[in-house]
């Protein structure tokens, strides 16, 4: 199997060659209506600039104010792109049907002029996107569902988050933000399931992180599972950061959580945290393995970064699984690229007597733009049923 890093590596030198072209074709159109040398060169350098402002932040430590604004700066240059390419393409294919059918009449006398204007109109089209999926990804909404849980579960209140991705370009702020809508739910208990924490964190925040977290209080108290950003990052260091914060992380893990202690039987959940399956050292064990020693007759709930292989939460007898990682494919058109990955990509979904949960995540990894949905924070209210399990019901605000 090849290293998912280094097709990740082979994609962005892809990439990088793909904008080089864009620039390179870009500074011959501006030839072809007069731009002189010297804005040529300052176009090309200004995009030379960009394309490196991203790569250099992540070689260099701390989180100032210029190392911050490189990232923002660079990861939007990268969205920029993604989306010029995608235009580039389009006003290709319509270059390639123009010349049969003759949509616009194109002379030797005006072809620089209107190479100028569509070159243009890509610049504004993937500007204005990438702007609109900013502000789209500043505002993160509230999806409730309701989930029946078999007879003697007590109603069960669970808050469930993903993907926040805290680093330099979203830390304290934005977790109070989110911190800030959760309160007012009074959620039982608090999930987060990976990807909380990116490679330029501010370590020395923690004290502060924690404190946001202190706010919740829920009841049955806040869990999570490391994802695949943790292991990208110092793993030991990322793990004592959730200790700090009061996250108990499960890495290959049980927990039997009394869901109404003290009140009459109120019903067990079995609470399962999977070690990511990106930890290249320590690898991860299949869930009978995991739960061998556990109690049998509890309620199971699966945490899980990455929701591959959901047969595998089905045989074990899982009730609830919780994922994140997919973003929902953040950007278009990626978001029509997984669902060929996963089974499931976002949003609820059943297999058998098994529930799922693909959170799309609260946060945004690179860019802090999403062009598809919305960042999210899940409510999923267990409530007791004496029937066969049925769907979920959701709401969003």
């Amino acid at each position: 199997m090849v290293d998912t890093y280094i097709i990740f590596l082979f994609i962005r030198a892809a990439f990088i060659s793909v904008c080089i072209g864009i620039v390179v074709h870009f500074c011959v159109v501006l030839r072809g209506v007069g731009f002189s040398l010297a804005a040529r060169i300052g176009v090309c350098l200004v995009a030379v600039l960009l394309s490196l402002a991203f790569i250099f932040a992540r070689m260099i430590e701390g989180n100032s104010f210029w190392l911050k604004a490189m990232t923002f700066f660079g990861t939007f240059w990268s969205a920029f792109m993604l989306h010029a390419i995608m235009a580039w393409v389009l006003v290709g294919v319509f270059w390639l049907f123009n010349r049969p059918f003759r949509w616009l009449v194109v002379t030797n006398e005006n072809r620089a002029r209107w190479r100028y204007r569509f070159s243009m109109g890509i610049i504004g089209a993937a500007f204005f996107v990438c702007v609109a999926g900013w502000i789209n990804a500043q505002f993160i909404v509230v999806r409730e569902e309701k989930i029946y849980a078999p007879e003697g579960i007590t109603p069960l209140r669970i808050v469930l988050l993903s993907d926040l991705h805290l680093g330099r370009l979203a830390s304290v702020n934005y977790l109070a933000g989110i911190v800030d809508k959760i309160e007012p739910l009074s959620p039982d208990i608090v999930f987060f399931v990976g990807d909380i924490l990116e490679y330029d964190l501010d370590y020395s925040e923690g004290d502060a992180l924690a404190a946001l977290l202190q706010r919740l209080k829920p009841r049955l108290g806040i869990w999570g599972v490391m994802g695949n950003h943790e292991y990208i990052g110092d793993s030991k260091r990322n793990k004592q950061l959730f200790d700090q914060m009061g996250i108990r992380i499960l890495i290959d893990q049980w927990a039997e959580l009394e869901v109404n202690e003290g009140q009459g039987d109120g019903g067990k959940i079995l609470l399962i945290g999977r070690n990511d399956r990106h930890d290249r050292h320590a690898g991860r064990l299949p869930i009978p393995e995991v739960i061998k020693d556990a109690p049998k007759d509890a309620l199971k709930i699966l945490l899980d970064h990455q929701p591959y292989k959901l047969e595998e939460a089905e045989e074990a007898g899982v009730f609830l699984q919780l994922s994140g990682h997919t973003h929902n494919g953040q950007f278009f058109p990626i978001n029509f690229v997984v669902p060929s990955i996963f089974e499931h990509a976002h949003g609820y979904y059943r297999r058998g007597q098994t529930h799922y949960r693909v959170t799309a995540g609260a946060g945004s990894w690179g860019a802090r733009i999403r062009t598809t949905g919305r960042p999210e924070i899940v409510v999923i209210d267990l409530i007791a049923h004496d029937k066969e399990y049925s769907d979920a019901v959701s709401s969003e605000r």
